[in-house]
């Protein structure tokens, strides 16, 4: 599993955070980085879960139905990336913004659950099954 593809993506900031038909959420991040994710999610804050793809239409007992993808881009808005790491064997893919961690859970054995796009053409895919595959 090629490393430099991760490293592009260190130091840039969260532009945007957007549901797409078609594509449950795509996180935009400065220079031109899009990184579309097609299976669970979750965010932690502190060490601990905040806010999940799951969350999605629930009331937690409020009066009105947590949307996840506003709530996602509230949180990270901004913020910059510190780490990015692709776990081999399950293509699970953790990207650190500090004190918040967005995990992209692969929860497939044949879908893909995440891509990664670069300005130059750099295409990262969490596939099915756990492989990550890179083409520059």
């Amino acid at each position: 599993m090629e490393a430099s593809w991760t490293s592009q993506l260190i130091g840039r900031t969260v532009e945007d955070i957007e549901q797409r038909e078609g594509c449950p959420c795509v996180v935009r991040l400065a220079g031109g980085y899009r990184l579309q994710i097609e299976s669970l999610w979750r965010l932690l804050s502190s060490g601990a879960v905040a806010l999940t793809s799951e969350d999605e239409g629930q009331l937690f007992g409020g009066s009105q139905p947590l949307r996840a993808i506003p709530e996602l881009s509230s949180k990270l808005h901004g913020q910059t990336l510190v780490s990015c790491q692709a776990t081999p064997g399950t293509a699970d893919l953790t990207l650190n913004f500090g004190q918040s961690v967005l995990q992209v859970i692969t929860d497939s054995s044949g879908y893909e659950a995440w891509q990664v796009e670069g300005p130059a053409g750099t295409l990262a895919v969490g596939q099915g099954g756990g492989n990550v595959v890179v083409w520059y």
